[in-house]
């Protein structure tokens, strides 16, 4: 059999880089506080020959500041085969002189291996390290990998018998993986929305994961890394280079630079966007991998003058289908989406060309459009995905607009800029299915609509149809007691705002459907009801589900009017209105590209108010939308439109969305009616209290939530 051991100069670049990332220098009981374990990894993945052996040195080391000293103590050692495929295959073994490491910790002393470990680095000239024999497996299996955990202490150790690991105290671990990096993952692509980056405007969120075949990280893989940039100037990127000594960041060129990888596969990349701004070009940063160079993997960022669309009024249309991928039948007419090439269901990682301008029927006009309403609904994915809508020719934003689960559906509403063609993009985001979507325009933005926007100081529930109790106020919708809608029937009610309503020509409120008896369908609408929807709601007693709507209203004798069908069984319906739509106020405009304002699940450093945490039960998360203008969101906005994402809320519970400031108080109103522990979205158009925050409120259990702005009234 063959062996690979490596001792001097290669060993002391991984020394001080086998630090786990994250640990704390906590002090051993055995007067160490960090486990070197070189080399790290046990050998680059897939690389070892059948039953080849790798000799390893297990090193306590004293560090202090930036200085390491080696020194003597107790160490534990295990071994854990695992994550192969079924049926299981054997992996490779180790020993300390002649004993097995197995899933059970086992203790071993510096001092009775005073010179067998070849090992440099450190200060002290005695070697005090513990060597360890690994042979990878005689029949390689295709995947999985053997793991070699060190700690200082049996208590450190968890997870035996299998997936053995050291999630306490002092600990390190070395790994081989069976199958080679099969794929590099950024987790931005691209690294920011087209023109939407300031001069030297920094990045530090960017990674780049190297995975195996079977999607797992590879620790401590190498990666070939690099910056090209097209434009008269171009950005910079520096990449954390855990192989160095000690771990730095690289500079990367146009000339690849090798950089390690962490214990979990991934390298951190801080990417500066130019400074000055060219007025075109792409920075790409490339992945590829070592040495054969087979796996290659890249994101980057265009440079473009990006300016907002002009700030424009509001033009309520009623709803009209414009695309449903469903075959032609009766109930679905042929459309752009079900007839000719490329139509039918999206595919897993495809993007829909959507025209809403121009069509017959829909009331868009063909140019001079800056942003639609439109209603999504995604139907019966194959596999759970998200979707997300921006404007045609503009790059892919890192947001989404419906989060569907497989073989569900659901809606939502979206306001969001369009192409000066009148043309959408729709990405489904899935790696596995397919999914039908039904678009419904609502209406459009441009310089010739009339309609401006009039935000409520706060979201009012007008209609209820519930009894009247804790929690339910006696309203126009429930003077008789409870009164849902039958199937097949209208519940017309008014809609008026504070001033006179003659001039008001459309209404935003969030429509909530409670307990259906039968799956169904919600429209609303005035005059004749189209062939639209609004809400699908699944049957159920404890079903609640919520989706904002824009709708023209009829005004006759001071009072306005809108109408909500029920498809089928019985419902029970809540109204919150946001604001009306009339001869004067403020105008909308698009963002060039969705912006990602919050996740509470990383946080975000650069709006106030967002940190990643999740939102307790009883509380309000306050987050000031406008501060500095980092999102393109101006200081003078007077209320935005977002899209809202409660995600894994632990248990069933409603968001409400409201104006700052903090003190002002939790309206009776809700935006998001959360009862899975999936993700659940909704469109908001909430006002911007008079310190550019807005508030948003969780009711019970916690939750994570996600605010996506697509533009904003000013």
């Amino acid at each position: 059999m063959t062996r690979r051991t490596i001792v001097g100069a290669a060993l002391a670049l991984v020394a001080a880089a086998a630090i786990p990332l994250g640990l704390p220098h906590s002090v051993s009981a055995s007067g160490y506080n960090t486990l070197v374990i070189s080399p790290l990894p046990i050998a680059q993945p897939g690389a070892l020959a059948a039953s080849q052996v790798v000799d390893l040195c297990v090193q306590p080391e004293q560090v202090v500041g930036s200085t390491a000293t080696h020194v003597s103590g107790i160490v534990w050692l295990a071994m854990d085969s695992g994550l192969f495929t079924s049926p299981s295959k054997p992996g490779g073994t180790a020993t300390v002189g002649a004993t097995p490491l197995t899933t059970t910790p086992q203790s071993f002393d510096t001092a009775n291996f005073p010179s067998t470990c070849s090992f440099t680095g450190g200060t002290a000239t005695t070697k005090f390290a513990i060597p360890v024999v690994y042979t990878a497996a005689a029949i390689p299996p295709a995947n999985g990998r053997d793991v070699i955990v060190a700690g200082d202490a049996s208590t450190d150790f968890t997870g035996g018998p299998t997936n053995v690991e050291c999630t306490s105290g002092v600990c390190d671990s070395g790994t081989y993986v069976y199958s080679p990096v099969t794929a590099y993952v950024f987790n931005q692509s691209p690294i920011a929305a087209t023109g939407t980056l300031t001069a030297g405007q920094v990045d530090n969120t960017l990674t780049v994961t190297a995975n195996d075949s079977t999607g797992n990280p590879v620790p401590g893989a190498y990666l070939d890394l690099s910056l090209t940039s097209t434009g008269s100037s171009g950005g910079t990127a520096e990449a954390f280079n855990e192989i160095s000594n000690p771990p730095s960041f690289r500079h990367l060129t146009n000339s690849a630079q090798r950089v390690g990888a962490t214990n979990a596969g991934t390298v951190a990349i801080t990417y500066t966007a130019a400074n000055p701004l060219p007025a075109s070009g792409i920075d790409t940063i490339t992945a590829q991998n070592h040495p054969t160079e087979t796996v290659e993997n890249s994101t980057s960022y265009t440079y473009a003058t990006s300016t907002a669309p002009p700030s424009n009024p509001y033009t309520a249309v009623p709803p009209f289908r414009v695309c449903d991928t469903r075959p032609a039948q009766p109930g679905i007419a042929a459309n752009q989406c079900n007839t000719g090439a490329g139509s039918g269901p999206i595919a897993s990682g495809a993007t829909r060309v959507i025209a809403v301008g121009g069509l017959s029927g829909d009331g868009v006009p063909a140019s001079g459009v800056t942003a639609v309403v439109v209603n999504l609904t995604g139907i019966a994915p194959s596999a759970s995905t998200f979707l997300t809508l921006y404007p045609d020719g503009t790059t892919k934003p890192r947001t989404s607009n419906l989060n569907p689960l497989k073989g569900g559906t659901v809606a939502n509403l979206v306001e969001v800029g369009v192409s000066s063609a009148g043309k959408l993009d729709l990405f489904n985001t899935t790696n596995t299915g397919s999914i039908n979507v039904a678009l419904d325009v609502e209406g459009y933005v441009s310089a010739t609509s009339p309609g401006f926007y009039n935000a409520a100081a706060a979201p009012v529930r007008i209609c209820d149809t519930r009894h009247s109790g804790p929690g339910i106020s006696a309203n126009q919708c429930n003077t008789l007691g409870t009164s849902p809608i039958a199937g097949g029937a209208t519940l017309t009610f008014k809609v008026n705002p504070p001033a006179p309503g003659s001039a008001v020509t459309a209404v935003v409120f969030n429509l909530t459907g409670i307990g259906p008896t039968k799956n169904t369908v919600l429209t609303a609408f005035t005059g004749s009801r189209p062939t639209a929807s609004n809400l699908n709601i699944n049957g159920g007693t404890a079903t609640a589900l919520s989706n904002r709507v824009i709708v023209p209203v009829t005004c006759a004798g001071g009072n306005c009017t809108v109408s909500i069908w029920n498809s089928v069984g019985s419902i029970n319906i809540a109204v919150d209105i946001d604001g009306w739509f009339t001869a004067t106020g403020t105008s909308f405009t698009a963002m060039p590209s969705p912006a990602r304002v919050c996740d509470t699940r990383f946080g975000n450093v650069n709006d106030q108010g967002c940190a990643k945490a999740l939102v307790a039960a009883g509380a309000a998360r306050m987050l000031n939308i406008t501060i500095t203008n980092i999102d393109g969101i101006p200081s003078n906005a007077t209320a935005i439109v977002a899209n809202v994402t409660a995600v894994n809320a632990t248990t069933g519970t409603f968001i409400t969305v409201f104006p700052g400031p903090s003190t002002q108080g939790v309206p009776t109103a809700s935006d998001i009616n959360d009862a899975s522990s999936g993700a659940v979205p909704s469109l908001v158009v909430v006002g911007v209290g008079s310190d550019g925050t807005i508030n948003l409120f969780n009711d019970v259990g916690s939750v994570n939530l996600i605010v996506d702005v697509l533009g904003y009234y000013s």
